[in-house]
């Protein structure tokens, strides 16, 4: 799929089994590969590395540099900004003043936050298909041609 300059986020959540038991370093990679992040070509898991740093930072009530970012994964720039741009991209990091931090003040919120983004866009694709459905002439529940 080609990502336009129009498209705010790209969302990609995968249906994956929830972790049985409480483990935190579990629990956080369940939600990276939740979200598409920990693909199997990935054999250095570089996009969680640059999530869990990012995590982290917040832990600390801050964000972090992507030169911070490299230096402490050792990872090159090119690679650090494809990453990060993912992770923007996804909703779960925001880049603002020249730090990049966790999109809400800690996960739970952070998560939230994606699922209302993602409330509005099904409300509007609703709202679409209902026009469109009226101007094809496709009936309504209730059988009518509204």
């Amino acid at each position: 799929m080609t990502v336009t300059e129009d498209t705010l986020a790209d969302y990609r959540l995968l249906n994956i089994r929830k972790p049985a038991d409480l483990d935190v370093e579990k629990d956080f990679r369940w939600i990276c590969r939740s979200f598409g992040f920990l693909e199997p070509r990935d054999k250095q898991r570089t996009a969680y590395q640059i999530h869990r740093t990012i995590v982290e930072a917040a832990r600390q009530d801050g964000g972090i540099s992507s030169d911070q970012l490299a230096e402490q994964i050792g990872l090159s720039r090119g690679t650090m900004v494809h990453h990060l741009n993912k992770l923007i991209k996804s909703g779960l990091v925001i880049h603002h003043e020249g730090q990049y931090k966790l999109r809400g003040r800690n996960f739970k919120t952070t998560i939230e936050e994606i699922k209302r983004d993602l409330s509005r866009i099904f409300e509007n694709l609703q709202n679409v298909a209902e026009t469109v459905d009226k101007a094809l002439g496709f009936p309504s529940r209730n059988g009518n041609m509204e």
